[in-house]
């Protein structure tokens, strides 16, 4: 609709300009009122058919904003989509640590104005100066001189031709700079979002403008490089166009002072000759090659993604929904992040069995957080395998596999959305099960929090939206549990509690774990705290170092041994005993 109302109105403007040369011609005759002069009733006609184009055409612009505005709606949901789905499709995440897709996708959200909906928006425009380039075309030739509409119609081609190619060598300059973009948004984000009170602790105001600064100006510097050499190539094109025109204007002129041309071509051809002029839509054709770029990078997205980081497609038929039933088996697992060359994890053997509470215990950046991240088949072991039941993770439906695992990681997800959304989320299919949702409030422990809240289920735990509010971190952390623990009650086989509850005493988050492996003693569990008060109990813990199990037993067991388990437990003992945390303990 929105091309369509562009359309028109350059065919409204060509004929408001055929009806101004012959009101003009006519106007000598109808005032002297000799032969062969317009009668004054046909000419009122003409000045009456003047008019109503004329106020057709300034009623355009209204309707033709209105059309844009819900077009641009669409487009911009359209963008979203075709950006955010391809991202979030893969079952796996290692694309999104991917430069090369990094890059693409900063080029298909338009970065530094090349954006799909901006270059949308300048179509109706383009199309619109087309038209009016060969009608004004048109009417310069049929009533003045051919030669002079395609000598204006090939300069003004050739100037909105050099332009885009000019434009072209700036957006290969600017998408070679995605890195430094991608630093700056970082720092703006930082400062923004988030870490607004670190940065205000530490006074880095200053640091983080100037960082910002720096990194942004990087990433511009070789695009105004690129520009200052354009403009100079642009105003030599520009000087040529100026001059057609001006020989154009120069021969309407000697035509009608020597009488070869009447008074009416003479009005109707000189504002047709500007028409081709101002029809030299460089910007918009700039615009519509930028959303061009961007939009060939929307296209390439998924693909990139699926070349690079294909998704794992299931070998075999297995009955995953009832996995595990025996055990999970790490077998000479290792794993480095990619892009990276250092091991996390070396040939690690470990064993999780069904209805079991495995507790794994390690220094920090020993690799816990990363064995997580395999099991839930976010990524794929660098060497080794793992198995479930005896069957490769590999060849199992890994979207089935995921929905079987509820974990609750350090930095879960604080959703800004109402308690029954940050709940169900653990399993969205049973999101109206309010029995369920009533249940696990009771088992978490925030029960109390939700009858507090103004609304109920329905509060918003985000205090910058209208009626919500911000929960303590323990309260939060209750949140998260209870999501998993939705998500085990709605069919989950495997409980991950990856650091649970930090944000709680120790004796809370002892009784918690505790309440925990007693709710879901049908399932496998794996407790990851760095609390050995918490993991004390659980029917096995695991001393994770350098990447491989080194311990394994029962807390009694690994105290007689004497080993990392027994010299970490005793350092920690003595902490809380002599430590400020001696009250929590």
């Amino acid at each position: 609709m929105s091309n369509g109302l562009a359309v028109l109105g350059a065919l409204l403007g060509m004929a408001v300009t055929l009806l101004t040369g012959r009101v003009v011609g006519a106007v000598p005759g109808a005032i002297d009122g000799g032969p062969g002069a317009m009668p004054i009733g046909e000419f009122a006609w003409l000045l009456a058919g003047l008019l109503v184009v004329f106020v057709l055409n300034s009623a355009l612009p209204a309707l033709h904003q209105a059309a844009f505005l819900t077009m641009d709606a669409g487009v911009v949901r359209a963008i979203g989509t075709g950006i955010t789905e391809p991202l979030l499709a893969p079952r796996r995440i290692e694309h999104l640590e991917d430069p090369k897709v990094l890059d693409v996708q900063e080029r298909a959200k338009g970065k530094g104005g090349f954006h799909l909906s901006l270059g949308l928006s300048q179509v109706p425009w383009v199309l619109a100066s087309r038209v009016a380039l060969i009608g004004s075309a048109v009417i310069v030739g049929a009533m003045f001189r051919w030669w002079v509409a395609l000598m204006l119609v090939a300069v003004t081609l050739l100037l909105e031709w050099y332009s885009g190619r000019l434009v072209e060598r700036e957006v290969d300059v600017w998408w070679g700079n995605t890195e430094e973009q991608r630093r700056a948004n970082y720092l703006f984000d930082l400062g923004m979002r988030d870490a607004p009170k670190e940065l205000r602790v530490f006074g880095l105001h200053t640091w983080l403008v100037d960082r910002y600064i720096r990194e942004w100006t990087a990433g511009y510097r070789p695009v105004w490089a690129r520009r200052r050499q354009n403009a100079k190539w642009s105003l030599l094109i520009g000087g040529v166009h100026l001059v057609a025109n001006g020989i154009a204007i120069l021969a309407v002129g000697r035509a009608a002072l020597n009488g070869s041309l009447p008074l009416t071509q003479v009005a109707t051809t000189l504002p047709a000759i500007l028409a081709i002029g101002q029809a030299n839509n460089g910007f918009g054709v700039v615009q519509v090659r930028r959303g061009l770029s961007a939009y060939r990078a929307m296209r390439e997205l998924p693909e990139t993604i699926a070349q690079r980081h294909p998704d794992p497609v299931a070998t075999a038929v297995h009955r995953v929904e009832t996995m595990p039933a025996r055990e999970i088996r790490f077998e000479k697992v290792g794993f480095h992040y990619p892009g990276s060359d250092v091991p996390v994890l070396r040939d690690l053997d470990l064993t999780i069995n069904a209805r079991e509470a495995l507790a794994l215990v390690g220094v920090n950046g020993a690799g816990k957080s990363t064995l997580v991240k395999l099991l839930g088949g976010a990524y794929r072991p660098t060497s080794g395998r793992i198995l479930v039941d005896g069957v490769d993770l590999a060849e199992l439906d890994l979207a089935a596999w995921q929905r079987r695992v509820a974990a609750i990681v350090q930095d879960f997800l604080r959703f800004p959305l109402p308690v029954t959304d940050n709940v169900t989320f653990g399993a969205v299919e049973r999101a109206g099960d309010e029995l369920t949702m009533a249940r696990v409030a009771r088992e978490s422990g925030i029960d109390d929090v939700v009858r507090g809240l103004p609304k109920g289920w329905d509060t918003v735990l985000d205090k910058t939206f209208d009626g919500g509010v911000d929960l303590s971190g323990g309260e939060w952390q209750r949140i998260a549990l209870a999501r998993a623990l939705f998500a085990v009650h709605a069919g989950a086989g495997v409980l991950v509690l990856d650091e649970p509850a930090a944000a709680l005493d120790v004796r809370a988050e002892a009784e918690l774990v505790e309440r925990y492996l007693e709710l879901t003693s049908g399932v496998a569990s794996l407790i990851i705290s760095h609390r050995f008060s918490v993991v004390r109990n659980a029917d096995r813990i695991c001393v994770l170092s350098d990447g491989r199990i080194v311990e394994d037993g029962t807390h009694e067991e690994l105290l007689d041994q004497n080993g990392d388990y027994a010299t970490m437990f005793r350092l920690q003992a003595e902490r809380y005993v002599t430590g400020p945390e001696a009250v929590d303990a």
